[in-house]
């Protein structure tokens, strides 16, 4: 186990131990240095999580929060959509026919800023039925799921309807599912795949952190919050546990110009420093342990490490974007993921026949007034084509 960290983004995890071993009585997988999307089908008992954003806030580096969930039966759940999480879905080679269910943490607007995007390339990338978009109810009576569903329709109202008639309307529905944050409870319990969801502290009641369970695998992800013996109860003997942690208060009076008061207040009452996440890791002691929201840049990842050994010795990661962990019943192996930033987006054609192919209706789509459909500036096959979709009482 190693105490000095490289430097960032030189293609390596930031990691104490790559590779931690649960049970190797029946033989470890190898795995390739690094995870190339699209290319590892994952064991039926496997969990895969991969990192889509790390940071706060959204920088070229690092998204804001968000994690990706792949299990060994075929399922896929995004936790937390953040700006900037959806481009880095958009390059892992997973189809939007998988990206149905989402789990929010809180509504920081850094938390859940890319759902737009989630909605709009879902519609027009192979998504046949409904989003799922689950999470918790706030302080007041305006402030839960359904209401941020009904949000987003109507942020989405233009939109919508210049894709009408383009699209299958089946890519167009959304299905908000909203519970209590006062309570530890299952929420999710579906296809093997067991998501409690525990109240965290946060500067105001309404945070959660999740407890997903699969296979005898289990990760927690307790999402911003300081530490608490919540988190420390229901994170108890898990293989990987997603905690955040910032950067000490110097790092943002001193590069990003705030004031020390604010710097405290933030990182020390809000969020968890580096020396409060040491306290949550030996009390809860998981198969390896994993920091994000911190500010990932040269110098930083040093000082976060050291901040965590002052309490805790166990295996240690510190979250960048694509870092990716593979979870099985013999071991826990954190790598990074081979980025091909100019990757296509892929669509799942088995599951567009199994759901009847797609049923767009362009005789509805609403069209341009003549005024400026005759700005349009004419070329000749566009033309023709178009003649044929009058022909057929399309505008």
């Amino acid at each position: 186990m190693g105490d000095t960290f490289p430097e960032p983004y030189q293609g390596v995890p930031l990691t104490t131990d790559a590779v931690v071993v649960k049970d190797d009585s029946g033989g470890l997988r190898e795995y390739p240095d690094k995870l190339v999307a699209g290319s590892e089908e994952l064991d039926r008992d496997e969990i895969r999580v991969t990192a889509l954003g790390t940071g706060y806030p959204a920088r070229r580096a690092q998204g804001c929060a968000g994690f990706m969930f792949e299990f060994g039966n075929g399922e896929v759940i995004i936790f937390d959509a953040g700006a900037g999480t959806n481009t880095a879905f958009n390059t892992l080679r997973v189809p939007y026919s998988k990206a149905t269910t989402i789990f929010i943490t809180h509504y920081h607007l850094d938390h859940i800023g890319d759902l737009p995007a989630y909605y709009d390339f879902g519609q027009s990338n192979g998504r046949l039925e409904p989003l799922n978009i689950f999470g918790p109810d706030g302080v007041d009576d305006d402030e839960n799921m359904e209401v941020l569903v009904d949000s987003l329709k109507r942020f989405a109202g233009w939109h919508d309807h210049t894709k009408l008639g383009n699209l299958d309307p089946r890519g167009f529905e959304i299905t908000p599912h909203r519970f209590t944050a006062d309570k530890a409870q299952v929420v999710y319990d579906e296809n093997g795949i067991k998501i409690t969801s525990f109240p965290v502290p946060h500067g105001i009641y309404g945070a959660v952190g999740y407890r997903v369970e699969y296979a005898g695998s289990t990760v927690v992800y307790a999402g911003d919050c300081e530490p608490s013996t919540l988190t420390v109860d229901n994170a108890q003997n898990a293989d990987l546990l997603i905690h955040e942690i910032f950067n000490p208060p110097e790092t943002y009076v001193e590069e990003m110009g705030w004031t020390e008061l604010q710097a405290k207040i933030v990182a020390w009452t809000k969020h968890t420093s580096p020396q409060a996440a040491a306290k949550v890791f030996e009390a809860t002691r998981p198969g390896i342990a994993m920091g994000f929201h911190a500010i990932v840049a040269p110098g930083t990842p040093q000082p976060i490490l050291d901040g965590v050994r002052s309490g805790y010795d166990g295996p240690f990661t510190l979250a960048q974007d694509y870092t990716v962990v593979n979870i099985t019943p013999s071991q826990i192996v954190t790598r990074s993921v081979e980025v091909v930033p100019w990757d296509y987006v892929v669509t799942d054609n088995e599951y567009t026949e199994k759901m009847g192919g797609v049923q767009a209706d362009p005789s509805v789509m609403t069209g341009l007034p003549q005024w400026l459909e005759d700005s349009v500036i004419p070329v000749e096959e566009i033309e023709e084509f178009k003649k044929q979709l009058a022909e057929q009482g399309i505008r």
